[in-house]
């Protein structure tokens, strides 16, 4: 019987593991001169997980392995969305 529950226990923590999966997205967003845009806002398609870009534009962020799309704003550019793909996120903002 204990072997059985501890076996439970363990498989249950394995799917709750599996079910909470994230990956880290890391990118940097400049301006359309390609300079560092410090501040920019960075959203998951439609939910509340953001950042901002770091004062050199860079950013790291955790999402859900299910995210597929980026929303990056900043004020005097064009909001733009990106596909996340498995390398790093590059964006030229456009004013």
């Amino acid at each position: 019987m204990r072997k059985l529950c501890t076996v439970l226990v363990f498989v249950l923590a394995l799917v709750t593991q599996l079910a909470a999966q994230t990956r880290t997205v890391r990118g940097k967003i400049t301006d359309d001169k390609g300079a560092s845009l410090a501040g920019a806002s960075i959203l998951v398609k439609g939910t509340t997980i953001g950042t901002n870009s770091g004062a050199d534009g860079t950013f790291s962020l955790n999402v859900p392995s299910s995210a597929k799309t980026l929303v990056i704003r900043s004020l005097g550019f064009a909001q733009q969305e990106v596909a996340i793909g498995n390398g790093a996120i590059n964006v030229a903002m456009k004013a």
